[in-house]
């Protein structure tokens, strides 16, 4: 025989709160003497971004992430003619990934990133000629 409990959702209202917390409440971001303002949210940067050309068409992209909030997790996705491709970015901001790339001549990519308020890095560019 199978038993069967039913869960039951009960939703909260803003005065509902935990008590016992005895911690009093913390104000982040600026004031101006009327208010608080939430903090300024800036979008992430990415610098030394660079393209390793190896043997063989491999290209290995690799870079560095900055922002006001932690990057590890961050996406970043490169793209040009022949590449689309993207890293993961680590816990101290630094990415890398490893493509091949078929081309006789230069190639440029770019590279941007979105943070978790989902503002988008200014895209940064680099250029390289793929060996054979």
């Amino acid at each position: 025989m199978t038993r069967r409990t039913r869960l039951t959702l009960w939703y909260l209202e803003s005065r509902d709160a935990p008590s016992g917390l005895g911690a009093p409440p913390v104000i982040v971001g600026q004031t101006d003497g009327g208010g608080v303002h939430a903090p300024l949210n800036k979008p992430p940067v990415i610098s030394n971004f660079r393209a390793i050309v190896g043997p063989n068409g491999q290209v290995t992209f690799a870079g560095t992430v900055s922002d006001d909030t932690p990057v590890a997790g961050y996406v970043v996705r490169i793209t040009g003619p022949g590449v689309d491709t993207y890293a993961i970015v680590q816990g101290d901001g630094s990415f890398s990934t490893t493509t091949v790339v078929s081309a006789q001549e230069s190639v440029t990519v770019s590279a941007t990133t979105t943070d978790s308020g989902g503002l988008k890095s200014d895209p940064v560019y680099t250029t390289f000629t793929p060996s054979p």
